[in-house]
C-alpha cells in the first residue's frame, strides 16, 4: 500500500487488499459497472461499518459478490430462471435479487438479497482471494459514484484503503441492471447496461416463454 491507503492491482497489493477486509475493514475496489465499496459478507460489524462509511440507512441492501456460482448456496436461493440467466449473463452487469437465506439477509435486504459476479480482472482476483464480499457504490449518500481510488480515499472517511484501478482496465461508468426473482414474476427493477430485450422481459416486464 502506498502511504495515501491505495492498493496497487498486482499480486502484492490484492494480497494487502485481502488482509485489510479479513480483519474487518472496507475497501474501494473498481468493478465492470462503477466503482465500489467492499467488504466480507460473513462480517457483521463490517456490514454495517460499510453503511457508516457512506453515511446510508443500514436497512438499505447490500449486494453480495462472488467469484463462483456455487458460493451463492450459503447466501440465497437460485431458482432455475436464476441459474438460466446466470449462465448467459455472468460475469456481467446483472444483479439477481433471490430468495434469501441468513447469510443473504444479514446484507440488509431482508428476505431478499441481490447477487452478482463481475466481469473485471480485479474484482474477480479479489473475490477468489477474499470469498464472498458485500459490495454497494462507492460515493457518499445521495451523491455520484466516485471514478477511482484516489476520489474514494478523498471523499469516504474510514476506509481501509482502495485498489488501483488499471489504465487498461477501468471501470464502466454504467450500473449493472437488477431483475428480482424473488417471486413467481420475474420484476426488472432497473435497467443498466442489459435492456429488457437482453434479459427475455417485455415491455411489461413478464419473462417471454421459450416454448
Amino acid at each position: 500500500m502506498t502511504g495515501d491507503g491505495i492498493f496497487s492491482a498486482d499480486q502484492e497489493g490484492l494480497m494487502a487488499a485481502v488482509a485489510a477486509l479479513a480483519a474487518g475493514g472496507v475497501i474501494g475496489f473498481p468493478t465492470d459497472t462503477v466503482y465500489g465499496l467492499a467488504c466480507r459478507a460473513d462480517m457483521a460489524s463490517a456490514v454495517a461499518r460499510i453503511s457508516e462509511i457512506k453515511g446510508r440507512p443500514a436497512s438499505q441492501p447490500l449486494i453480495l459478490m462472488v467469484a463462483d456460482p456455487a458460493e451463492l448456496a450459503a447466501y440465497a436461493v437460485v431458482p432455475e430462471a436464476a441459474q438460466e440467466l446466470a449462465a448467459r449473463h455472468w460475469p456481467g452487469a446483472l444483479t439477481l435479487i433471490l430468495p434469501a437465506l441468513p447469510g443473504g439477509a444479514a446484507l440488509g435486504g431482508g428476505a431478499t438479497v441481490g447477487v452478482r459476479i463481475p466481469k473485471h480482472e480485479i474484482a474477480l482476483e479479489l473475490l477468489r482471494r477474499s470469498g464472498p464480499l458485500a459490495t454497494t457504490s462507492a460515493n457518499p449518500h445521495g451523491e455520484a459514484p466516485v471514478l477511482g481510488a484516489g476520489e474514494a480515499m478523498r471523499r469516504l472517511f474510514g476506509l481501509a484503503g482502495a485498489i488501483q484501478e488499471r489504465e487498461s482496465d477501468r471501470v464502466a461508468g454504467e450500473p449493472s441492471s437488477i431483475l428480482d426473482l424473488s417471486s413467481e414474476q420475474p420484476r426488472l427493477i432497473r435497467e443498466g447496461r442489459l435492456d429488457r430485450a437482453a434479459l427475455g422481459l417485455s415491455e411489461d416486464g413478464r419473462a417471454h416463454r421459450r416454448d
